[in-house]
């Protein structure tokens, strides 16, 4: 196929997919954060790329939740391994924060164990800034655009942004049974709105998982108040 076919596809692709702030990206690498990763599988919509839900839990029974500090785990050649100490605390306040204003408007935070407290633990294995400079560029030109519309069709990914990568998984906090595990990858999508901040991608990630879990919980409970993630 010509260059400028492609060219044609990658501008197709960007007007079925519009410009989010975020999106999935095709492919997580995971680590060694959960027990047994054979559990997991492909997600389905408004879900990670891979999960696993345990089948017959009533989760209309659960009312607080004991939110552990999110920990780093590196995948083999996460980006966090170019990063300073201070970095690393702040992402993962970042995403403690995020996770806390989400989960706290369906559920108490709490401290203790009990029959109706979840046990929910994120790990940050993988994250890359964006390249500010590049990025805004392949966000206002045209030609920069498709090209960076064709890289997100043949790779996934779009030109200069920002990724981030998580594990989380949610446990009874007194039987100990795994209720959901997950792995899941996002990248920065083609905006202005955030393009001068290097870790905006990174932040925007962080804000929809939050929103996403506590929606997922929310369905799971028969709730009628449910917000989706954007």
């Amino acid at each position: 196929m010509s260059a400028s076919r492609y060219l044609v596809l990658a501008a197709v692709f960007l007007v079925v997919t519009g410009c989010a702030r975020t999106y999935q990206a095709r492919y997580v690498e995971t680590t060694n954060f959960l027990d047994d990763y054979s559990l997991l599988q492909e997600g389905q919509d408004d879900d990670a790329l891979l999960s696993y839900w345990k089948k017959g839990v009533n989760w209309a029974t659960y009312k607080k939740i004991i939110l552990e500090p999110v920990i780093i785990k590196k995948t083999k050649d996460s980006g966090l391994n170019e990063m300073t100490h201070a970095d690393g605390y702040r992402l993962k306040e970042l995403l403690d924060y995020r996770m806390q204003e989400a989960l706290k408007k369906g559920f108490k935070l709490v401290n203790k164990t009990g029959a109706d407290t979840l046990l929910v633990q994120f790990a940050i294995t993988d994250v890359e800034t964006s390249t500010v400079l590049f990025d805004t560029f392949s966000s206002v030109y045209p030609s920069a655009r498709a090209l960076s519309g064709l890289k997100r069709l043949l790779t996934g990914t779009e030109s200069f942004v920002g990724k981030a990568s998580i594990e989380g998984k949610i446990i009874d906090s007194t039987t100990g049974d795994l209720l959901m595990a997950s792995a899941d990858a996002r990248a920065g999508g083609k905006t202005l709105a955030g393009s001068s901040n290097e870790w905006d991608d990174i932040e925007q990630a962080y804000q929809f998982w939050a929103i996403q879990l506590g929606y997922q919980l929310c369905l799971r409970q028969g709730r009628s108040d449910c917000q989706k993630p954007e």
